[in-house]
C-alpha cells in the first residue's frame, strides 16, 4: 500500500494537496486566511468584487523500496491533482497509480491499481482561537493483476468513502492543540482486492511555536482496520508517536523554504495473518525529511525522503524479520 507522505504536512501556501484524504496534514487548520480575504472594504464601496476560485494544480513521484531486494521489490506511484480553493470551499480532484514490484530496467512490474479520488472540504470556522473544518471524500480502486492466475486479466474496482473532520485549539498564544480523523467504508470486490470494509485513521497531537521561524509537533497516530462481522481478514492495527519540527528559513530569495524533518516510532502495531491464524507484529523507526519552497510566478516544489527500519515479530522462519525501507517522493505545483 502507499506509503504515507508528509506533502501536505506543515506545507501553508505550498501544499500539494491540501485536504486529500491520503495527506497527513495535523495543521490543515493553520494559515489559509490570504492577504486578500483579510483586507477590509474600502469605506463607500457597498458591492465588493466578489471572490475568485484560487486554483492550484501539480503533479507528484514517489518511489517505496526495501534494501537488499532488488529493483523488483519497488513500489512506482504517480500522481497528479487539482484543487479549487475559494472562501470555505476546497474541492479537490487526483488520478494516483501505485505499480508494485518494479523492475525499473526491464520497465515491466506485476500487480497495479489505479485510483481516482474527489473530496469537498468545508471550512466551519478559522480564527485565532480554533477552527474546525469537514471533509467528504470518495475513492475508486481500480486493481490490475498479472502475477495471481486466478484473477490475470480481470478487473476488480473498490470504492471507499470518507468522513474526515479537521480541527484546531489555541491554548496558549504559543501552543496549540490540532488533529483530524477519518473514517473509511469500503464497498466491493474487498475479498479480491485484499480491502477490509471499515478503517478508522487519525492524528493528533500540539504543536509548540518558539518563534515564527521554528516549532516542534508531538503526535498520536492512529490507524486501524476491521471487518463488520467475524472475519478477521485483513485486519491491522498501527499505532505510532510522531514528532516534527517545521523550520521556516530565507535561503532563496524567491520566498521562504520550509524544512520538516521528522521521526516516528511504533507504539503498538500488528497484521493479521489470514493463513496463518495468527496476529504478527512489527516495529518500525522512521526518518525523514521534507522540504517545501516557494518558486516564482506561482510555481512551488516538494521533496521527501525517510528511512525506515522494520523489525518484524512472529514471522514465518522464512521470512526476514528485519528489512530496511526508503521512500522519497518529489512534486510540483503551479498557483494561479
Amino acid at each position: 500500500m502507499k506509503a504515507k507522505t508528509l506533502a501536505a504536512l506543515l506545507c501553508g501556501a505550498v501544499s500539494l494537496s491540501a485536504f486529500s484524504a491520503e495527506k497527513e496534514s495535523v495543521n490543515k487548520n493553520e494559515d489559509h486566511n490570504s492577504p486578500e480575504m483579510l483586507t477590509p472594504v474600502p469605506i463607500g464601496e457597498v458591492n465588493p468584487p466578489a471572490e475568485k476560485w484560487s486554483i492550484q494544480i501539480g503533479a507528484m513521484q514517489e518511489t517505496e523500496n526495501v534494501e537488499g531486494q532488488g529493483d523488483k521489490d519497488g513500489a512506482y506511484e504517480p500522481t497528479v491533482f487539482i484543487n479549487f480553493s475559494k472562501g470555505k470551499w476546497n474541492l479537490y480532484g487526483a488520478f494516483y497509480q501505485e505499480d508494485h514490484n518494479v523492475d525499473y530496467t526491464q520497465d515491466t512490474r506485476s500487480d497495479w491499481f489505479n485510483q481516482y479520488e474527489f473530496d469537498a472540504h468545508y471550512q466551519f470556522v478559522d480564527n485565532a482561537d480554533y477552527a474546525l473544518g469537514l471533509m467528504l471524500g470518495f475513492r475508486n480502486y481500480q486493481w490490475e493483476y498479472n502475477e495471481d492466475k486466478h484473477k490475470e486479466g480481470n478487473t476488480y474496482n473498490t470504492q471507499r468513502y470518507t468522513l474526515q473532520p479537521d480541527w484546531s485549539v489555541s491554548l496558549s498564544p504559543v501552543l496549540k492543540y490540532n488533529g483530524w480523523a477519518a473514517l473509511y467504508n469500503y464497498y466491493n470486490n474487498m475479498d479480491e482486492n485484499g480491502y477490509l470494509n471499515k478503517e478508522f485513521e487519525g492524528e493528533t497531537g500540539v504543536k509548540y511555536s518558539f518563534s515564527d521561524a521554528i516549532a516542534v509537533q508531538v503526535s498520536y497516530y492512529l490507524d486501524r482496520g476491521w471487518n463488520t462481522g467475524d472475519s478477521q481478514r485483513g485486519e491491522f492495527s498501527k499505532q505510532e508517536a510522531r514528532v516534527y519540527l517545521p523550520l521556516n528559513v530565507d535561503i532563496f530569495s524567491s520566498g521562504k523554504t520550509l524544512i520538516t524533518p521528522y521521526a516516528r516510532r511504533t507504539l503498538d502495531t500488528y497484521y493479521y495473518n489470514d493463513d496463518r491464524g495468527e496476529r504478527e507484529g512489527e516495529t518500525d523507526t522512521r526518518f525523514g525529511v521534507l522540504i517545501n519552497q516557494s518558486l516564482p510566478a506561482g510555481f512551488a516544489i516538494s521533496l521527501e525522503y525517510a528511512y525506515e527500519l522494520q523489525l518484524h515479530d512472529n514471522t514465518d522462519a522464512s521470512a526476514n524479520a528485519k528489512t530496511k525501507y526508503h521512500y522519497t517522493g518529489i512534486g510540483v505545483t503551479y498557483s494561479f
